[in-house]
């Protein structure tokens, strides 16, 4: 398509920025009552002079800012147009400023420092630590633009010497596998915080933002699951937009409780880089199951799950429950846990199988939504499509979706179905499994099975604990019935006998228990701490998209993803419904901390999907209260995918 026609936002502001960042400040430098005026960029000195140095030196203060980050990763967010490198600061970090430019012909030792940043929307100072001769440290306290001003002090001469600078306070979003340990702790920490303190009693500790995890997953889960027939969160154009305001609040919830943390992302493009590595290097297939013996599956980040329980039995997350069902949500499955109705899950901890029904999933014959996301679909993403419809969707399941289904996985009685080898053969038993953690879903949602009590399932191990499908109770099923039942392998079986079809919905829908699902494929994957830094990353992608290979079709239409969409959803046109949630003008469910200009100030709001999109343009991006480190991808460039560099 042709890039000219690249298309923005009609309240898009022009590329100066917003109005607080247009400057020009003056150097001046006076000596022995001689002015020398001069222009700097953005940079103001002040001195005195004093006898002691010459009336032909000319000299000017600079600051360099720094962070323990910096001198290993260099300055953040240089990849935006709107920051001056080295000239970005992140709230409640120290930062140390290092003052150069002072004469050496001072004696060092008789030098002293003084700080203080003015907060440009606020007008709040803070004050520096003097941390030596020539530098001082400061705590940025929020988000915003701030006015620096660092005084050296020669108490041999009185002279001061002063110099000022602007400088632009955001969170720094950054890869979780490069935080410094610190940072990994204090995340990791926060977030557990989040298990165990309750949201009344956290805002008395940590202030208003703070909201709990069942305040969290509940959010996730009512509107993931409303009702059988709606999903305001997956299966349409609100998918991306709806996510990342939910993972902004969680952002603030953390904040809360230590003000220093930025919600980290996790680029799960590197998983599958490593484990083809280990593949490689032993002479051997990929197989998914070393995925879970990578860093983040270890105590010391998500956790391990067991391989018996299915959930964490050591470290920071060990036997982390689910919430029973609260006054908050009507939503529950038939044991009373914050599930999906249709997950007939009864353990009360989270679950992840990592696998499907006994079988690990392998990167060959997968179907798309269990595949885990490469180097090779996000670079699709970025550089081949055009429409942003079609970007949410393929974000949504090649993009992202692998990666929750086979977290979560499933299990239960559909480790038996191998029983049906002889009946339709190892290729169809393989894929009924891969779906099987998507069968109650499906026949929950087209009302085509009974869904049980929780007087029903007060003896889990009975009869009536399961879905109960028309025809089981028969000898024979309709005709209309088999076709229903094996909708979910249509190809597989395409060639199978009437008897083999009959006997293959037996086994799977009247014999087997309905198949338990883990946390991450379903409505309350908002529960397993692991969901939380996914969606980071699928917005980091949609920034610098918008920078390299903006989209030329903005039109907020389903039917460009998939023809079977509606104009915003999925099930839009199966269940002839709605989609709410997945209009463009629809609010979205969390609350996201912005710069408003009609308000002039920072505020917390919840914004239309639209609104949402518009935050991750070029144009937009200073608003938001976060930059990401950098637009970089280096672990695809060794696999020959490469993500163009951004040009300044």
């Amino acid at each position: 398509m042709d890039e000219s026609k690249t298309l923005l936002p009609s309240e898009a502001p022009t590329q100066e920025g917003p109005k607080y960042q247009k400057q020009k400040v003056i150097l001046s430098t006076v000596i022995v009552g001689l002015f020398l005026v001069g222009t700097l960029n953005n940079v103001s000195s002040n001195m005195t002079k004093s006898q002691s140095l010459t009336e032909t030196e000319d000299y000017s203060l600079q600051i360099e800012f720094s962070n323990e980050y910096t001198a290993t990763n260099g300055h953040p967010a240089t990849d935006y147009h709107w920051v001056r490198d080295g000239f970005l600061v992140e709230p409640h970090r120290y930062t140390s400023l290092a003052i150069t430019g002072v004469p050496d012909s001072l004696d060092q030792s008789k030098l002293s420092t003084s700080c203080v940043a003015t907060h440009q929307q606020s007008g709040d100072k803070v004050f520096g630590i003097n941390a030596g001769s020539v530098d001082c440290q400061i705590k940025f306290l929020k988000v915003g633009d701030y006015t620096v001003q660092a005084s050296v002090i020669s108490s041999e001469t009185d002279e001061i010497m002063t110099t000022t600078v602007d400088v632009q306070s955001r969170y720094v979003r950054r890869d979780i596998r490069k935080l410094t340990e610190d940072d990994k702790q204090a995340y990791l920490n926060a977030a557990r915080t989040l298990y165990d303190i309750t949201t009344d009693e956290g805002q008395g500790i940590y202030g208003e933002n703070y909201k709990c995890m069942i305040y969290f997953g509940t959010l996730h889960l009512v509107n993931a699951v409303p009702d059988k027939q709606h999903d305001r969160l997956h299966d349409g154009l609100g998918f991306l937009t709806q996510h990342l305001s939910l993972t902004n609040e969680y952002e603030l919830s953390i904040q809360a409780v230590n003000p220093v943390i930025a919600m980290p992302y996790w680029d799960f493009t590197q998983d599958m880089g490593m484990i083809r590595d280990k593949a490689k290097a032993n002479k051997r297939n990929v197989d998914y199951r070393d995925l879970w013996a990578l860093d983040l599956w270890q105590d010391d980040f998500f956790g391990t799950s067991s391989t018996h329980l299915h959930t964490v039995t050591t470290g920071r997350w060990a036997y982390t429950k689910v919430p029973k069902i609260t006054r908050d949500s009507e939503v529950a499955n038939a044991f009373g846990f914050l599930r999906a109705p249709w997950n007939f899950q009864m353990s009360p901890y989270v679950t992840r199988y990592h696998e499907f029904c006994g079988d690990s999933a392998g990167e060959k014959g997968d179907t798309e939504g269990n595949a885990w996301p490469t180097c090779v679909n996000h670079n699709h993403a970025v550089f081949n499509v055009d429409s942003f419809a079609y970007f949410t969707g393929y974000l949504m399941d090649a993009g992202h979706g692998g990666i929750h289904s086979l977290i979560g996985g499933a299990g239960g009685d559909c480790n038996k179905w191998d029983s049906m080898l002889g009946l339709i053969g190892p290729d169809a038993i393989k894929d009924i499994k891969l779906k099987a953690a998507f069968i109650s879903l499906y026949f929950w949602r087209a009302d085509t099975a009974k869904m049980p009590s929780s007087e029903d399932c007060s003896d889990p191990t009975s009869a009536s604990c399961t879905l109960q499908y028309d025809g089981c109770k028969r000898d024979k099923f309709t005709a209309a019935e088999i076709a229903a039942y094996t909708l979910v392998d249509t190809a597989i079986l395409e060639n199978a006998s009437p008897f083999q079809k009959e006997q293959f919905v037996r086994k799977v829908y009247c014999e087997s228990k309905t198949p338990s699902v883990g946390e991450h494929i379903e409505g309350n994957s908002a529960f397993d701490v692991s969901f939380w830094p996914i969606h980071t990353t699928l917005e980091r992608l949609l920034q610098y998209k918008m920078i390299v290979k903006p989209f030329t079709n903005m039109d907020w239409d389903g039917s460009l993803f998939s023809s079977s969409w509606s104009s915003g959803c999925k099930w839009g046109d199966i269940f002839d419904t709605d989609c709410v949630g997945h209009y463009e003008d629809d609010v979205t469910v969390g609350v996201t901390y912005i710069y408003d200009e009609e308000e002039g100030d920072w505020v917390m709001k919840s914004l239309s999907n639209k609104a949402m999109v518009n935050t991750a343009y070029p144009t937009h991006t200073h608003k938001n209260s976060f930059v990401y480190e950098n637009f970089g991808w280096s672990h695809c460039e060794k696999e020959g995918i490469t993500f163009k560099k951004v040009p300044k």
